[in-house]
């Protein structure tokens, strides 16, 4: 597991450096960069966990798990949204860093669900402990997955 963390840090970080340009014309970006990851990861360890269980104890369809994960993503990245890009509107007195952090958020923590949801639910339909599927597997994956989303905002609105 550490080596598949290990390549998914490495592949986050060519990443970030695709983004050097971005970086350069608001360096405010990068501090937002560990809080966009972890929170868009702590929204999807919660979506996870449910889906674990959920699979243990029930047999519910992945249609009705994934729409009230989702919501629940959903609401928790625009309320995380709404304070993020309120504390950088407060510190950095930039609308365009303001918005790309709480899109992006939005945006990652929407992504991050869906992902700690199926992940689970395609190793159990593989036969698969979807224990496993709630550890380093989901987390690089929305590691990087939350990185382009970021910087993908930050290019078209930076």
């Amino acid at each position: 597991w550490l080596l598949i963390g290990l390549v998914g840090s490495m592949l986050g970080a060519t990443l970030v450096a695709q983004f050097e340009r971005t970086l350069q014309a608001q360096l405010a970006l990068a501090y937002f960069i560990p809080a966009i990851v972890y929170l868009a990861d702590a929204v999807g360890t919660q979506s996870e966990a449910v889906a674990v269980r959920g699979l243990s104890l029930t047999r519910v369809g992945i249609g009705r798990l994934l729409l009230g994960e989702l919501s629940t993503g959903v609401l928790m990245g625009l309320a995380l949204a709404l304070l993020a890009g309120l504390f950088s509107m407060a510190a950095f007195t930039q609308a365009s860093l303001a918005l790309s952090v709480a899109i992006s958020l939005l945006a990652a923590c929407a992504v991050a669900t869906s992902i700690g949801l199926l992940l689970p639910w395609l190793f159990a339909r593989a036969s698969w402990d979807p224990a496993l599927a709630s550890g380093p597997v989901a987390t690089i994956i929305q590691d990087v997955l939350s990185l382009m989303i970021y910087f993908a905002v930050a290019s078209a609105l930076v």
